[in-house]
């Protein structure tokens, strides 16, 4: 850049043009300075980035230089590591190996035993197939003799309740003609009285009658003539009293004819009620008595086929019973039958299945011996129970005798059964000694059996844990061995970087010791709590054993005893 030569001072200038000309060469020297500062500023910063892409490359070379170092130490590494875990699992596969050969072998042993088993068990079914077959059979010709015999029974009930009945009927009817025949003829007698006494009393009447007529004609003629001499000097003194007389000798004629007829009819009906009433009166008492009979002896024959079909129908009750009750027994028995047979099924394939799952140890012994439970504890605590709070009467030879008992081995259920003669009164258990067993011991080997399957599951969640954390330990182990021998995206974003290194200390193993610190931390808080929470439970529970009474069992019930220093609840 050519500097610019100052300009000379005019001779002729003025003040003012000398402070102009100051003030102007004051600027130009102000920008001058301003410019050469901004282009060494533009020179340092151009420098600057020089010098930062010179640092980036270099940095770039030098982790790439100590990158191929890491990698090659790592793959050494790695590579050992590989070949201990391969010896290691050649070892476990020898071992597994050997392992399936023996329980190869144990498995056609109990598959051999199993088909020996199966053999015996199927002889044995055939054989109480059979025994059930020949029963069942038994049982048909039992029930189909008894029938046959109340058949026969009903039968022969019924012919003769038949031929009394025929035997009832027909003496029955021949009365019936004998009373029909007998008042047949008694009807005609009495109509033949009847005819001959009312011919009689006709006779007697008309005779009568006839006598009476002709004393009553006499009368009149004579009366005739006297009236009519009357008549003749009457008429001769008043023609108007004879006419009027004539008019009432007519009506008194006709009046008089007229009472001697209803006269006449009145008497024979009187007579003629007096005879009835005599013959109904008579009647009455002969047709009462015979009534009276006739009814005490159809009294008698109710009362009889009453009798007669009450035991009839008591029979036929009695037969359909017992028929229905043969029939809902044998219903019944053959239901039970197949409900047993069902369930030996169902019992016999559970355990086919869990004789496939069973061990070898478990084939030879399959029940646990149990050892037996001391007793000396027991008897001092009931010793210090008897000696604090003595019982009274009946009650203290009561428990004297259930501790009798229970230490002779003998149970409440083998007491019962020697008290009633050997003979035992209700359902009960036996050991292999042929022994009675306790109630409370009935599912001692069931519960042996199930705490053993509960062991081998919990087991086995132990070590499918353990082998889930190996899993997991060589998962990892090889995710850390690919991200060491490989770089891409994620690798870089890290935070633990494997190939990176920070103060001559890799990434990831700052991360792990990070990890390891944070996770005793977190153990030993974790341990100091749990520490104090056993801590405060122990106490806690110490209190409440010695606050609360301790139970034991005695007999067939339990006794409360106050706790006791030294012995614990059973």
């Amino acid at each position: 850049m050519v500097k610019k030569k100052a300009s000379k001072p005019a001779k002729d200038e003025t003040e003012e043009e000398r402070k102009v000309r100051l003030e102007m060469e004051a600027l130009a020297a102000e920008e001058k300075a301003r410019n050469q500062a901004e282009l060494l500023r533009v020179e340092l910063r151009q420098k600057q980035l020089r010098e930062q892409q010179y640092a980036h490359i270099n940095g770039i070379k030098i982790h790439n230089q100590w990158r191929k170092i890491m990698r090659l130490a790592k793959v050494d590494e790695l590579r050992k590591q590989v070949e201990i875990l391969s010896q290691n699992h050649e070892r476990e596969i020898d071992r597994k190996d050997a392992l399936v050969q023996l329980l190869d072998r144990d498995l056609e042993e109990a598959e051999e035993q199993h088909q020996a088993a199966l053999r015996s068990h199927l002889m044995v079914l055939d054989s109480l197939l059979d025994l059930q077959a020949e029963r069942l059979a038994g049982m048909e010709a039992q029930f189909n003799s008894e029938l046959k015999e109340l058949q026969d029974e009903f039968a022969a009930e019924r012919a003769e309740v038949v031929s009394s009945h025929a035997r009832q009927k027909k003496d029955m009817q021949e009365m019936a003609e004998a009373m029909k025949v007998e008042f047949t003829d008694a009807d005609a007698d009495a109509r033949q009285e009847f005819e001959s006494a009312r011919e009689e009393v006709r006779n007697r009447n008309s005779e009568e009658y006839n006598v009476l007529k002709i004393q009553l004609e006499g009368i009149i003629e004579e009366l005739e003539r006297h009236f009519e001499q009357a008549h003749k000097a009457y008429l001769e003194g008043t023609e108007h009293r004879t006419a009027s007389f004539r008019s009432l000798t007519k009506s008194d004629a006709a009046a008089a004819h007229l009472i001697e007829q209803r006269m006449k009819k009145l008497i024979k009906l009187q007579e003629d009620l007096q005879h009835w009433r005599t013959k109904i009166a008579t009647n009455s008492r002969e047709w009462e008595e015979r009534n009276a009979a006739l009814r005490r002896e159809k009294d008698l024959m109710g009362r009889h086929y009453a009798q007669l079909k009450a035991a009839l129908d008591a029979g036929r009750a009695a037969a359909a019973e017992r028929l229905k009750q043969l029939s809902v027994m044998s219903s019944s028995a053959m239901q039970d039958l197949r409900s047993k047979i069902a369930k030996a099924e169902s019992v016999l394939k559970l355990a086919e299945m869990c004789r496939k799952l069973e061990t070898e140890h478990e084939k030879v012994a399959p029940f646990l011996e149990l050892p037996p439970v001391p007793m000396a504890a027991a008897q001092e605590l009931e010793q210090q129970q008897l000696q604090q709070q003595p019982l009274q009467g009946a009650e203290v030879q009561q428990q004297r005798e259930n501790v009798s008992l229970k230490e002779e081995g003998v149970g409440p259920a083998a007491a019962g059964a020697s008290g009633a003669g050997g003979t035992r009164l209700s359902a009960g258990g036996l050991d292999d000694e042929g022994k009675d067993v306790e109630e409370w011991d009935y599912l001692n080997r069931f519960f042996s059996r199930y705490n053993k399957v509960v062991l081998d599951v919990a087991a086995v969640d132990r070590e499918r844990l353990r082998l889930e954390a190996e899993n997991a330990d060589l998962r990892q182990l090889l995710k850390s061995f690919l991200d060491g021998i490989s770089v891409n995206e994620a690798v870089l974003n890290m935070p633990a970087n494997p190939l990176l290194v920070v103060n001559q200390r890799l990434q990831l193993v700052m991360a792990e010791r990070r990890k390891q610190r944070s996770a005793g931390q977190q153990k030993g808080t974790q341990e100091s709590r749990a520490a104090s929470a056993t801590k405060a439970a122990s106490q806690q529970q110490q209190q409440q054993q010695q606050q609360q009474p301790v139970l034991r069992l005695q007999g067939a019930g339990l006794v409360t005893v106050p706790a006791v220093s030294g012995l614990s609840a059973r």
